[in-house]
């Protein structure tokens, strides 16, 4: 997990973590009657036992669902749709139109027949079935493997065919904690490819779709010249209101802009994890406007980003001290001063380094310290020394306490203490003042 930053006005020094704070606009919808219609005849599900026509038959209407997209035939794609509910007919063209606008190299469905949960109500006595599903979808360039999202959707047979007839969204969670990432489902959405980099925004806010677009491209360069790494634009920046991370978990009470996290391909049934399918920058909607421009919050996002094979085993004050220092570049220390009483909180807090397991407990003064750190090492020894650090930590990775390592690979790497690189942090900290 990395962290999300808030922008607060005269305040550009104090970072959180974000609570849980549910974003508005989730767009998901579930099948139900129409309002006043009164209660619906509901299937009588233990009579129904699935043969293996069933089954092949939905394979068969899954299959034409994803050419539908694929070829951009929105009548095939709403033949598949039970017309009995006009809100899922309605719901399902968004669906259709949102992923027909993304440059695909392939989509596909899997369901698992070993694997049937209770269906969603669906008007009427027809058969219905709601297998575990995935959805195996690739964007040209932004992906090097399928996304595999898991898809809740009943199916219901009117007349001997087999239809779509309600589809929800997974329960929603907090930013980069959940496997499921679908950000064309839902409300409608706009997007724009520049190159391998993919970007989403909702449509009610197209008019950022631009903006957002150049700031993340040129900040990747910019970053990437900084941090002495190629330059890489295949990401997928959701901007949107969709999608199952819409909330953010910290224990401040601030919304935030912006957090990184990866994304999965799996199996056929999304049993198990067979290799990344990329990354994502998911956006606060609320504040894309503002996101467009702000430089900073960006670039601290794009050095997650691009020194993204060391985020999984690297220490948080490494990782996040290091995007501090992107992100502030190149004001230096005697030209900072923090806030309020921020300063004198900073320099009555632990002289350590701050590990995992206290990171979030205390965000606006660990995040100063570890910029502090990650600052007094980059001045004192380059910034290719630092990524031989982050190096050293990947390498010799063992479990999720990489703490642990710290000592010797401070040691190892550039022949200090750990109690050195703290007291350089609180050196520079205390130039904040003067």
């Amino acid at each position: 997990m990395v962290r999300r930053r808030v922008t607060q006005v005269g305040a550009a020094t104090s970072y959180v973590v974000l609570v849980a704070v549910a974003l508005a606009g989730c767009g998901s919808h579930t099948s139900s009657p129409d309002p006043g219609a009164g209660p619906p005849p509901t299937t009588d599900h233990a009579s129904f036992q699935p043969k293996k026509a069933d089954y092949i038959a939905l394979r068969a209407l899954l299959a034409k669902r994803a050419s539908a997209v694929l070829r951009h035939d929105e009548a095939a794609f709403l033949a598949t749709v039970d017309t009995h509910d006009h809100g899922l007919v309605s719901s399902q063209r968004t669906l259709f139109q949102n992923m027909s606008q993304l440059p695909l190299t392939s989509l596909a469905y899997t369901i698992d027949t070993g694997s049937l949960m209770v269906p969603t109500r669906i008007p009427g006595n027809d058969p219905v079935l709601r297998p575990s599903m995935v959805e195996q979808l690739q964007i040209r360039g932004t992906m090097p493997a399928p996304v595999s999202n898991a898809v809740d959707e009943t199916f219901v047979r009117r007349d001997g065919h087999w239809l779509v007839g309600a589809e929800s969204s997974p329960s929603v969670g907090s930013s980069g904690q959940t496997s499921d990432e679908r950000p064309w489902y839902g409300v409608a959405i706009v997007s724009r490819s520049v190159g391998p980099m993919t970007v989403l925004v909702d449509r009610s806010r197209a008019e950022a779709l631009g903006s957002l677009t150049q700031e993340i491209s040129s900040d990747v360069d910019f970053d990437a010249s900084l941090l002495h790494v190629p330059a890489e634009h295949a990401i997928l920046v959701d901007a949107t209101s969709n999608g199952t991370s819409t909330s953010f978990s910290t224990l401040s009470k601030e919304q935030a802009g912006a957090v990184t996290f990866g994304l999965s391909h799996t199996n056929a049934d999304g049993s198990q994890y067979l290799r990344s399918a990329g990354l994502v920058i998911k956006v606060n909607p609320h504040n894309v406007s503002q996101t467009s421009q702000s430089t900073p919050l960006m670039r601290h996002e794009l050095t997650h980003f691009l020194l993204h094979e060391y985020l999984g085993s690297s220490p948080r004050w490494l990782s996040e001290g290091v995007a501090n220092w992107v992100e502030y570049y190149p004001d230096d220390y005697p030209s900072l001063r923090l806030l309020g009483g921020l300063y004198g909180k900073v320099m009555h807090s632990d002289r350590a380094l701050p590990t995992v397991g206290v990171f979030n407990y205390d965000p606006d003064v660990h995040y100063q310290v570890a910029q502090a750190a990650v600052a007094w090492l980059i001045s004192h020894y380059g910034m290719s020394k630092l990524l031989t650090l982050m190096r050293a930590y990947r390498d010799g990775y063992q479990d999720a306490n990489v703490d642990a390592l710290t000592p010797r690979l401070l040691r190892q790497v550039y022949g200090i203490s750990q109690q050195q690189v703290v007291a350089g942090a609180f050196g520079l900290i205390r130039s904040f003042q003067h």
